[in-house]
């Protein structure tokens, strides 16, 4: 995939949107740089330095908030905001103490905080009896006091091909998280059509479905974050998805 095809796809969306960069661990933050300032000329950008399914691979605090100085160093010109911790709770395929995980989040926010950067956390919801801790009781017991109050932004990843298409009461969810965090914005972070057999006209419905979310929240601001959207809308012309993404952006 070429970057300029992935620029020609962002460029021509109706509004200048917010895009998600995942970064891998085996490359080096620094080497990120011109693909974040070509991205950037045409996105807002948020970076996530850390994926959860590498989460478990930073052994200490240390190594997982230098990640983020490294990130930070050499790409802070072009990032808009920072994910500190992508499903955090996700302890399934985390596979490490929740508290370990906190903590490290927790360095994260307060190195990015102290640059005043902005900050964005996405927790992973799941199906009831999904997990044996709900999202809101991990957050609720794992984040402390301070960045329950300072996060700039907190996002839901959900996926209902991983959750049997279970479909979650997202009024009740989002203004129980508001309860939590009161000054933060909220909204979806993650959500894509990953079935093995994915449709062209499945995917456009479940685009509809969360791109067309109402405003839940005072604090509420959409996001949505199709995570297969390089994968499913480049090149991006006479391609039904990407319209329709647009179309949804439009509105």
């Amino acid at each position: 995939m070429k970057t300029e095809d992935i620029i020609e796809g962002i460029k021509n969306l109706p509004v200048k949107p917010t895009v998600r960069i995942v970064m891998s661990k085996n490359i080096k933050a620094e080497d990120y740089a011109s693909l974040f300032k070509e991205i950037h000329k045409v996105a807002y950008i948020m970076a996530q330095p850390v994926d959860s399914f590498e989460m478990n691979t930073y052994k200490n605090i240390e190594s997982y908030k230098n990640r983020f100085e490294d990130s930070y160093k050499y790409l802070k010109d072009y990032v808009d905001m920072w994910e500190i911790g992508n499903e955090i709770n996700g302890e399934e395929w985390i596979k490490e103490n929740p508290k370990f995980t906190a903590k490290k989040i927790y360095s994260a926010y307060k190195f990015i905080k102290n640059k005043n950067g902005i900050t964005a956390l996405t927790s992973y919801y799941f199906a009831p009896e999904g997990n044996k801790i709900s999202m809101e009781n991990w957050l609720k017991k794992y984040i402390p006091a301070d960045m329950k109050n300072g996060l700039d932004y907190v996002f839901i990843s959900y996926y209902e091909d991983d959750n049997d298409g279970f479909q979650p009461k997202w009024e009740d969810i989002f203004k129980n998280l508001e309860k939590t965090f009161p000054n933060s914005k909220l909204g979806i972070g993650e959500c894509g059509n990953t079935a093995k057999n994915a449709t062209n006209q499945s995917k456009i419905k479940m685009i509809n479905h969360y791109y067309t979310m109402p405003k839940y929240t005072a604090n509420y601001v959409g996001g949505y974050f199709w995570w297969y959207w390089v994968q499913d809308c480049i090149p991006y012309k006479n391609n039904e998805v990407w319209s329709e993404i647009y179309k949804n952006m439009k509105n």
